[in-house]
């Protein structure tokens, strides 16, 4: 099963890839393992260079899309107009790719969040949108104040990301 993250604002959020570091490489430079290079080369358009990421957390990043139809039932989770899908390893923060991706989510939030609004993000395993979120598990974090909870006051946004991580059925509220 797959645990899926989702973001709701009250403004209208850019959709991409933010936050991975590729390099672009002639594929006669890149080994490439029990993998045909007349397909990559297809998929390039026949262009020579390749995107290559050095490390895992190169690699690490986070997708924002537009909510797919399939998933409209989450909408009851969240109080804002706009709801987004957001995907990254986001449910863990074990490695240095882990943490970057949070870190992501967070500048992310931070950059597209406005003077005293929020933003909502809600996790769930795929299938369970319409389950009732554990309100046990929903937390509060002030990215001006670096207040996680009511418990936990961070030094920095790079405390939060060694700190923080999403589970099944949890709702964050993000305030600035």
């Amino acid at each position: 099963m797959t645990l899926h993250h989702f973001i709701g604002s009250n403004i209208e959020l850019p959709i991409g890839s933010f936050g991975r570091n590729p390099t672009y490489k002639p594929l006669s430079e890149v080994e490439l393992k029990g993998v045909s290079l007349d397909k990559h080369l297809k998929k390039n358009n026949g262009s020579n260079l390749i995107k290559v990421y050095e490390t895992e957390e190169d690699a690490s990043g986070i997708d924002v899309f537009d909510l797919d139809i399939g998933y409209k039932s989450i909408r009851n989770k969240f109080t804002t107009p706009f709801v987004y899908e957001v995907q990254g390893y986001l449910h863990a923060n074990n490695t240095s790719g882990q943490r970057k991706s949070i870190k992501t989510l967070f500048n992310y939030i931070d950059e597209h969040l406005l003077e005293e609004d929020f933003i909502e993000i809600y996790s769930c395993w795929d299938g369970h949108e319409e389950k009732e979120k554990e309100e046990s598990k929903d937390v509060v974090i002030n990215l001006s104040t670096l207040q996680f909870g009511k418990h936990l006051k961070l030094k920095d946004i790079n405390h939060l990301c060694e700190t923080f991580f999403l589970e099944d059925k949890q709702y964050v509220l993000i305030k600035k």
